[in-house]
């Protein structure tokens, strides 16, 4: 989610340079890739999303029957689509991809809550959505694995961004460092005007990925909100320096006046 000014927040990401640059050249099992993949996306921003796929495609050319590869795949496109979307780009090609992925993930492992779990993911978003149907999948994932942080999260989502439903603190208890579930939770706060404890939740998904423009872009509108329209704008034009001409920021940038300072 976003957060813009008047205003809407954006939900829904280790350097992800740092962590896989070197991808194309290493020769790793299937479990490392995979488990490099999960990593990346887990950063929740693009650059995060693209190293990730390279990760579990090279898992898939090992084994193209690992369910894990073909469901964390489907969830990477999945959210990398949505990030071209708030970007203004073509983003169908990626929800494509998902819900190919996702299916595909299902038939490898019926009974695997991951496979589920990325077919509910795969159906939030582009032309063929379907909120019911993603609620079903999800309940099933849950059913499978009570126990995982990932799961709670898109349960949380799937059913409706509810800041008293007790699934989305039972992510973060399982997982403090889930940081798109911290961004997510900042925006659903900022929409019943609880800023301070969103601004809790951007600081603790900062934390997680510093370079996180969406996390960036959400947090400086926070601050705008809470009267510290300085300290957003000092903060944006950080942002803006690590992520030049990202298309988010210089909406906010814009929003706040910031080419006026």
């Amino acid at each position: 989610m976003e957060i813009k000014r008047n205003t809407v927040f954006v939900s829904n990401e280790f350097d992800a340079a740092g962590g896989a640059a070197d991808l194309q050249t290493q020769s790793l099992s299937v479990d490392d890739y995979v488990a490099l993949g999960w990593r990346m996306m887990r950063l929740y921003d693009s650059a995060g999303y693209e190293q990730a796929v390279v990760a579990f495609r090279h898992a898939l050319e090992l084994d193209p029957g690992s369910v894990e590869a073909s469901a964390f795949l489907a969830e990477t496109y999945s959210y990398w689509g949505f990030r071209e979307e708030l970007n203004g780009r073509e983003s169908q090609s990626y929800y494509d991809l998902s819900l190919n992925l996702a299916e595909q993930s299902v038939r490898l492992g019926m009974h695997q809550p991951e496979s589920h779990r990325a077919l509910s993911v795969a159906l939030r978003r582009g032309k063929h959505a379907d909120a019911e149907r993603s609620r079903s999948e999800i309940l099933i994932a849950v059913d499978l694995r009570p126990d995982d942080a990932e799961t709670w999260y898109q349960y949380w989502r799937a059913f409706g961004y509810d800041v008293s439903d007790p699934s989305i603190h039972r992510a973060l208890e399982l997982d403090p460092a889930l940081c798109g579930a911290h961004n997510d939770l900042a925006a659903a706060l900022v929409g019943k005007d609880r800023y301070p404890e969103a601004l809790v939740h951007l600081q603790a998904a900062l934390k997680i990925n510093p370079r996180n423009s969406l996390v960036q872009y959400n947090l400086a509108m926070v601050l705008e909100h809470m009267g510290m329209g300085d300290k957003a704008i000092a903060f944006l034009r950080r942002a803006r320096q690590l992520h030049p001409g990202d298309p988010l920021l210089e909406t906010g940038w814009v929003s706040l006046g910031g080419g006026m300072s």
